[in-house]
């Protein structure tokens, strides 16, 4: 496999397999299932353990990589939104060397509480690690937007974490949010969804 993280692998996979025409020439082929393949794969490529919720570091030879600038994939999880939600973070060095996983069971939620606490969780590893810029890599169209200023927050449930996070992203000197597709973030997906198996 080279130098290239399996985490990396399988989002790359993801994003140049024509998922699309996958699912429309094959009826018995659903989305769903193409991602929990892929999840599959990541936690057995990762080596995760199921009910692990603990911060991991990948290897030692990345802890010595430079941290100044970082590259993160965030992702929360609501079964039955609201219903056991998960949150999900994998911190990658600007050459996409993998730093670090986190997964966390959060309780009962919904998927846009579990969206935010992954973000706030992926910002306080930034201020820890003390690094100089970041971008930030959600499937969350609404996190993105309410961070950038489109859309207001409304939502009584999300106040609070909004204003816990703009806090924590004002002490990096340098970041950036992006949206990206589901299948670009099989990462943190899987990772969110290992946080609700934990709590079993």
């Amino acid at each position: 496999m080279g130098n290239i993280s399996p985490q990396r692998l399988v989002t790359l996979i993801s994003k140049y397999l024509d998922i699309e025409t996958l699912v429309k020439e094959n009826p018995s082929v659903t989305k769903e299932a193409i991602d929990e393949f892929l999840r599959d794969i990541f936690t057995k490529q990762a080596k995760v353990p199921a009910d692990s919720h603990q911060p991991r570091h990948e290897t030692t030879r990345h802890k010595q990589k430079d941290v100044t600038e970082l590259i993160i994939h965030t992702d929360g999880a609501s079964r039955g939104n609201p219903g056991k939600a998960g949150i999900g973070v994998a911190i990658f060095d600007k050459h996409y060397h993998l730093l670090e996983e986190l997964c966390k069971f959060i309780g009962e939620s919904t998927n846009n509480v579990a969206e935010y606490q992954a973000m706030i969780l992926a910002a306080q590893k930034v201020v820890a690690y003390n690094a100089r810029r970041v971008t930030f890599k959600t499937d969350s169209e609404l996190l993105v937007r309410q961070l950038s200023g489109a859309y207001r927050v409304k939502n009584q449930n999300i106040l609070p974490l909004y204003y816990e996070l703009t806090i924590l992203l004002g002490k990096i000197p340098e970041w950036k949010i992006q949206h990206v597709r589901r299948e670009e973030n099989v990462c943190a997906d899987a990772l969110a969804n290992q946080g609700i198996d934990s709590s079993r």
